[in-house]
């Protein structure tokens, strides 16, 4: 199947039609890109160029594109080379040393029990390499799977730093009220947690959005708003926009990436 099928009509009017291939292509490509700016890696590139090759490959090489699909890979590549170049200087790599000593002084009975466990886990990855092999080739043959799975990690972490941006402004704005004291120090936790909240928040629009479920929808923000409504309350006017500017900003990314996401897969956008 080509990426574009030319086909006429009765009255010879030309008609394009776009194949799923095409839209795993381009929903694998904005994933590879963006997933790693929502998570800031472009600062740290041996995660952020891997992740890139990796996630791209794994989208683009099961299509059959031929030559164009690893034309796509290199210049995914390139681009994700060049997003950490302009991030320099880059955070320093290093290793954790005191974690692997913390394993190294564990006592007699807990190094038994984790060589049992790694015992027992190679055991199951003997048994179930196959089968488990098996079905993570078909889910990559899988085109719509694909594009649900990629869907999803635009809008809950591609968005992400987009979202940052937007809402920066305020944030700032906080930080100095709470420094100079006219808001309580509380105030600060209550912003610190809103990124891994929005993360939350955005994988269960996405999910019944594109599932066509908006009225779940509505529950999320519901019960998002139930339980953030004490610590809005306490903050003023400022945390309360930063809330509510924060809140749309998810909601519409989840939005808009769900409704492309069904588009993609030839289904009503609600």
């Amino acid at each position: 199947m080509t990426l574009v099928e030319f086909t006429h009509d009765a009255s010879l009017v030309p008609k394009y039609e776009v194949s799923v291939e095409f839209y795993r292509a381009v929903f694998s490509v904005v994933a590879a890109l963006v997933v790693p700016v929502g998570l800031s890696w472009h600062k740290k590139p041996w995660y952020a160029v891997p992740f890139s090759t990796a996630y791209a490959s794994f989208g683009l090489l099961p299509l059959p594109l031929g030559e164009r699909a690893w034309l796509t890979l290199g210049a995914v590549v390139l681009t994700s080379v060049s997003a950490t170049l302009l991030c320099r200087p880059w955070e320093r790599f290093s290793i954790n040393f005191g974690r692997i000593a913390s394993f190294t002084a564990l006592n007699t009975g807990k190094r038994i029990a984790l060589a049992i466990l790694l015992v027992a886990g190679a055991v199951y990855a003997y048994i179930g390499a196959g089968s488990t092999f098996r079905r993570v080739i078909e889910l990559s043959d899988s085109n719509r799977i694909f594009i649900v799975i990629s869907g999803c990690l635009i809008a809950v972490v591609g968005c992400g730093n987009i979202i940052a941006k937007i809402v920066k402004p305020l944030v700032d704005e906080i930080e100095n009220n709470v420094a100079s004291g006219v808001l309580a120090s509380e105030i600060t936790e209550f912003v610190s947690s809103a990124a891994h909240i929005g993360w939350i928040e955005r994988v269960l629009l996405f999910g019944f959005l594109a599932s066509g479920k908006p009225e779940a929808a509505a529950l999320v923000i519901a019960a998002k708003s139930f339980t953030r409504s004490t610590a809005i309350s306490q903050g003023g006017r400022l945390v309360a926009d930063y809330y509510l500017v924060g809140t749309l900003a998810s909601v519409a990314s989840a939005l808009l990436v769900s409704c492309a996401t069904r588009l993609a897969l030839g289904l009503p956008p609600i």
